[in-house]
């Protein structure tokens, strides 16, 4: 299968010359994790933002001094198995597909792949595709605590485990903010949600929050994370076929789930990115 019959031609981009603000409110409007960065005026690709990028340059406001140039990007007349590779091997979440010209024709993300990865039937279960990474957190960590760690790990969520080590729920740094006073202190400063702000989803809003976390340190509640968790968590079990997964992921639009064994204790989390090589190695 080519690259062109799955990739996405929705195309979310920003420009240079241009800024950090510039970037992040368009992560944030339209809650994605990265972008492609074209030179203004024109569709050539010269780079990719990602909110890491972001967090990871609180003080600098240029976008060409954030973003990663020569990032990688695939051909639409490429297999998907190659972009899956990509994807898998550098652990990103989107792909820039370009022309000859190097011009923006489309994009490919985990979740376009996901869309093959459940209808595959040749018996992979969720054991042979555990994530190497797996960072829980415990129910009565104050939230301040979890969101440092969320910063130091570049994840967008935890698993959560009670007294009993079992699996407790998930957070999300989405989670972290649905408090009313914490949101209208950002809405007052100067990375400010602007007019549009009843355009934005809420989870696109985590991203101005984050930063402002990040520059400003705004004081967050310190109560245990099991007060914001997110109990009813989708999740997995070792022989649990990953079509079946991939299709979880896909229909609820999340990007991991926690694997447990039969007493609920967690083993460890696949991500989307992970059941990418689903399409080229042997299991």
């Amino acid at each position: 299968m080519k690259v062109k019959e799955v990739m996405s031609k929705e195309l979310i981009v920003t420009y240079v010359p241009g800024t950090r603000k510039d970037a992040l409110k368009i992560l944030a409007k339209y809650d994605v994790s990265g972008m492609p960065v074209l030179k203004k005026g024109s569709k050539e690709v010269v780079g990719v933002v990602t909110r890491s990028d972001i967090f990871r340059n609180p003080d600098e406001e240029q976008l060409a001094l954030i973003m990663t140039s020569n990032p990688y990007t695939i051909g639409p007349d490429d297999d998907v198995e190659e972009a899956a590779k990509l994807l898998y091997n550098y652990r990103i979440h989107g792909l820039p597909v370009v022309n000859r010209k190097n011009e923006l024709v489309g994009i490919i993300s985990p979740t376009d792949i996901l869309k093959i990865v459940k209808d595959i039937d040749e018996g992979y279960t969720a054991e042979k595709f555990l994530s190497s990474l797996c960072v829980p957190v415990y129910q009565e960590t104050p939230i301040p605590v979890v969101m440092e760690i969320l910063n130091i790990t570049n994840e967008n969520a935890l698993p959560v485990l009670d007294d009993k080590a079992k699996l407790a729920g998930i957070v999300s740094d989405g989670d972290l903010f649905k408090l009313s006073h914490i949101k209208e202190s950002v809405s007052k400063s100067d990375l400010g949600l602007g007019d549009d702000e009843d355009a934005w989803t809420w989870e696109g809003i985590r991203d101005v929050i984050r930063l402002y976390y990040a520059t400003s340190k705004v004081d967050l509640p310190p109560v245990p994370v099991r007060e914001i968790m997110v109990r009813d968590v989708i999740k997995a079990y070792r022989k649990t076929p990953i079509s079946e997964i991939a299709e979880k992921m896909y229909n609820s639009k999340i990007s991991q789930v926690p694997v447990v064994d039969p007493e609920n204790k967690l083993l460890g989390i696949i991500t989307d990115i992970d059941l990418m090589s689903c399409l080229f190695r042997e299991c």
